[in-house]
């Protein structure tokens, strides 16, 4: 036992690499930074909102109608994702250098899943909308302007793929900073 006890005794023992202080603020920068983001799509949002029904109550087409409605539908999927699944939390402010890293870390994951599965709740609910947008302009299209409509949806599809590439290179980065983090509180959570 005692031989136990001089082998524990004599370890090394790691210096913390973060105070709480600074899990503290960098979990609260790290949360602003997400509310901040999560305003901006939340104001774009709206602006495809009130532009879809503004052109809904406008049209006395049908499909135009139709894609209106799909854009808003869409929209507000999005809309009620983030605001429900995306938002910032706040830094507790009684908890300790454990519960802190915890938060930090538990933050990081959910942030670095949202941005993986943009695919599915960010870019997905707008799909239908848009792409009957883009059939619709092409087939009602003069010959001469076909071209247009048809770049217009290539421009399209690109931005969407951008968008999807983008977040995945977020997630990646989260995925890196998770990592970091482990190595420096010397602990690897599951993800």
């Amino acid at each position: 036992m005692d031989d136990l006890r001089q082998v524990w005794q004599s370890q090394e023992v790691e210096e913390m690499k973060f105070s709480v202080e600074e899990l503290r603020a960098k979990a609260a920068k790290f949360q602003r930074r997400v509310k901040n983001r999560n305003l901006r799509e939340l104001l774009a949002v709206a602006i495809v909102v009130v532009w879809c029904g503004v052109g809904f109550w406008k049209t006395d087409q049908a499909a135009q109608r139709v894609i209106s409605a799909l854009l808003i539908a869409g929209a507000a999927y999005v809309m009620w994702y983030i605001w429900t699944k995306a938002g910032a939390k706040s830094v507790p402010e009684d908890i300790g250098r454990a519960g802190c890293a915890s938060f930090y870390r538990a933050e990081l994951v959910r942030q670095r899943d949202l941005a993986g599965s943009v695919w599915k709740w960010y870019i997905g609910p707008i799909v239908p909308g848009i792409a009957l947008a883009m059939i619709y302009g092409i087939v009602t299209a003069a010959p001469a302007r076909r071209w247009v409509e048809i770049a217009w949806t290539v421009a399209v599809a690109a931005l969407f793929w951008g968008v999807g590439w983008l977040n995945q290179r977020g997630a990646r980065r989260l995925d890196r900073r998770i990592a970091e983090l482990d190595r420096e509180l010397g602990s690897a959570p599951a993800s």
